[in-house]
């Protein structure tokens, strides 16, 4: 069962690390979720 959602196109994936890997290659690289906010 998926336990994570992507905020941007709600996808759903098994892991955290999962939705992370999808939103760095889909969405816009290195995000919230690394905890890198210097682009925000």
């Amino acid at each position: 069962m998926a336990n994570c959602k992507c905020a941007y196109c709600s996808s759903e994936f098994e892991t955290a690390d999962d939705l992370s890997k999808h939103i760095d290659r889909i969405h816009h690289g290195s995000g919230l979720l690394e905890g890198d906010t210097r682009k925000y």
